[in-house]
């Protein structure tokens, strides 16, 4: 039963949350009742031994049923995206990925395939940006015996591996013209041959490419090919960036707390509310690949089951610059947050601090494109 009413206070304070302008984050959380809020979910937690609270399952989408890689959020951009993979993973069209490094470009790609009907056959994944030129012509298509030094059997590609399944373009912003030439073909004819062969082979297979380039800027700057992008972009799906769903920062910490937990065969470490707070200053660059890698510093240093701010300010350089700040005792008695036009000092709020809408956008590159969330 305690159980239950914490499940529902902390639920109730991640909403609450959620709907304050981000510079107002952490000083909510910091007011006395969320405090000791905080306190009483240690407490319980090392008394009855049991994970942390995740997200509702309304939520959270398991890629994989046996997963614990899910996407965590309840802001208005994770829920428009959640619908977009929806609606998306049922068609055979091919989906163009966008978000900074680290939002999880790759888990979309996942959670594409298991949605649709491609599901049973092979997911192949593929980091363009990893290999150069000669090397990923031959990643993708495979190549004859003899093809080239070293050639000495013949080698199936990527896109041979992913027959009947999906094929995942990581970084596909880096490719050289070259390869921009083949892949445009490929998804125009949907043929292809091995490097140094003549025989057609048929790629029935689902592409889905990814970046965290700029390609519409790429295309103006005749950097990559229009036509190219006009194929890829028949329909986009956009990965928010951690910095704007700050909202979701405490339930996406203990989802990743209890994923480290889980790895190490410990018991889940939980966030102190100044450490909660000293997160929710940090810009995150990095997004949640970010924000794991911090965690599972802080966790490697915490003394006992509390990971506190010092504990992320000692280890962690990017956030030590933010702390550790004292939490003031008028802060933490504050029935309401501090109304913005009080603070005369505070810097007005950029673009990515205002509010932000799940609607969907549609049009917005070409008329063959259809954003599926904005």
């Amino acid at each position: 039963m305690a159980l239950s009413h914490l499940n529902q206070a902390l639920v109730l304070r991640d909403q609450v949350l959620q709907g304050l302008p981000v510079r107002l984050r952490s000083h909510y959380l910091t007011r006395r009742d969320l405090v000791a809020l905080a306190q009483i979910e240690r407490e319980l937690r090392s008394t009855t031994e049991q994970p942390p609270v995740l997200a509702p399952s309304a939520e959270r989408v398991a890629v994989r049923p046996a997963s614990d890689r899910l996407l965590v959020g309840e802001d208005p951009t994770i829920r428009g995206l959640l619908e977009g993979i929806r609606k998306v993973g049922r068609t055979d069209a091919t989906v163009l990925v966008l978000g900074e490094s680290g939002t999880g470009k790759e888990l979309i790609a996942e959670a594409l395939h298991e949605a649709s009907a491609r599901r049973d056959a092979p997911l192949v994944k593929v980091n363009c940006g990893a290999l150069v030129e000669s090397l990923l012509l031959s990643e993708l298509f495979g190549h004859e015996k003899g093809a080239f030094t070293g050639a000495v059997a013949r080698k199936r590609g990527r896109f041979e591996m992913a027959e009947g399944g999906t094929l995942f373009l990581d970084e596909i912003g880096d490719i050289s013209p070259a390869t921009q030439v083949a892949l445009l073909r490929v998804l125009q004819e949907r043929t292809y041959e091995r490097v140094g062969g003549t025989t057609p082979l048929r790629a029935n297979v689902r592409i889905v490419a990814a970046t965290h380039r700029d390609l519409r800027g790429m295309v103006e700057r005749g950097e990559f090919r229009q036509d190219l992008y006009f194929r890829l972009s028949g329909l986009v799906l956009n990965v928010p960036a951690l910095r704007s769903r700050l909202g979701d920062l405490p339930r996406l910490a203990r989802h990743l707390l209890g994923r480290i937990a889980a790895e190490r065969n410990e018991a889940p470490r939980q966030l102190s509310a100044e450490a909660l707070a000293l997160l929710a200053r940090h810009r995150w660059p990095g997004n949640v690949r970010e924000l794991d890698n911090a965690l599972r510093a802080a966790s490697l240093f915490a003394e006992g089951t509390t990971i506190e701010a010092s504990d992320l300010t000692e280890h962690i350089e990017a956030l030590r610059a933010l702390g550790p700040r004292e939490v003031p005792a008028a802060m933490r008695s504050s029935l309401i947050p501090p109304s913005v036009g009080s603070e005369s000092t505070e810097e007005p709020a950029g673009d990515d601090e205002a509010p932000l809408s799940g609607e969907a956008l549609a049009g917005e590159t070409s008329d063959a494109t259809e954003t599926i969330y904005a």
